[in-house]
């Protein structure tokens, strides 16, 4: 999986999931699988995927929902994100900032997939 996509998937999913809460159907499994891990960087988003088999049904729902979400994102933004963040480096969410940064110049499918994105997010924690 490339950087872009995890950023992007680091952004939908990990925010949602660390939320407490009784929408949060993931707390379980990531407590249980990835409870020792550090947080930062995308590293709890790490060991969920690494351990997507272990994930429970809903949960594995979830992720796979956001996933979904994200490769269309992915699809639709690659050209803005090669045009203006190519070079933006990595991690703490600096790709997906720069992006945001240049949001009036995007395309205008890439600007519906953010805030399809965006919806999504808002979806999710409240438990739809």
């Amino acid at each position: 999986m490339g950087k872009w996509i995890a950023a992007v998937l680091i952004l939908c999913f990990a925010n949602i999931s660390i939320a407490k809460g009784p929408n949060d159907v993931c707390a379980q499994d990531r407590e249980t699988l990835c409870g020792k891990v550090e947080r930062g960087e995308g590293r709890v988003l790490k060991c969920m995927m690494e351990n997507k088999d272990k994930l429970s049904a809903d949960c594995k729902a979830k992720f796979e929902k956001m996933k979904d979400h994200a490769m269309e994102m992915k699809d639709a933004c690659h050209e803005d994100h090669e045009k203006f963040c190519a070079n933006a480096s990595g991690g703490k969410g600096r790709k997906m900032k720069c992006m945001m940064e240049h949001k009036d110049e995007l395309s205008a499918d890439c600007r519906a997939q953010m805030e399809n994105m965006k919806d999504a997010r808002k979806k999710m924690r409240k438990g739809n």
